[in-house]
């Protein structure tokens, strides 16, 4: 069922948590680091604490008692808007940045799987993981921006679920 109540709060504090986590990504860009590297995991901090502030929000201001599927509601919701507003900011820090933000992305993902190239190899065998090297070349700003969506809400998503559990009633 639709609760408006779940979608304000998501909305409201899914777009606050996205704005963290690119003020993250801007800040580990301007320090030299790449954003979408392992440094960029950084950038992940804040989900769990704005879905945590959110459903105790929501708890202690519209429900008093909220069950593990509202809490798990909420949670997504805020999971969604995070996800979804932070792969729009990313796309246009990447276009407006330009291409160099890609390639730089890209080198130190070819960096990677060279070195570990055997394990690579033992794992998808020798034709996958060229046609995976191969692939690195044609990175786009859109599949960077759609690959920053899915991880944020995979992260938000176990997040709020540790997040229902602890809520519920």
């Amino acid at each position: 069922m639709f609760n408006q109540t779940i979608t304000r709060v998501g909305i409201r504090y899914g777009v606050l948590c996205s704005l963290a986590c690119f003020v993250l990504v801007l800040v580990l860009y301007f320090m030299g680091y790449n954003p979408f590297g392992d440094m960029g995991r950084l950038t992940y901090l804040p989900i769990p604490v704005f879905i945590f502030v959110a459903i105790r929000y929501f708890k202690l201001f519209h429900e008093g008692e909220i069950g593990f599927g509202r809490g798990l509601r909420v949670g997504l919701s805020v999971a969604f808007y995070t996800a979804l507003t932070t792969a729009m900011l990313v796309f246009l820090f990447v276009y407006i940045a330009g291409p160099e933000v890609v390639q730089q992305h890209v080198a130190e993902m070819k960096a990677l799987l060279e070195a570990t190239r055997e394990e690579q190899v033992k794992l998808l065998g020798e034709k996958k993981y060229e046609e995976a090297y191969q692939a690195m070349a044609s990175l786009t700003p859109g599949m960077l921006a759609a690959d920053d969506f899915l991880r944020r809400i995979f992260v938000g998503g176990i997040f709020s679920l540790i997040a229902a559990v602890f809520f519920r009633k």
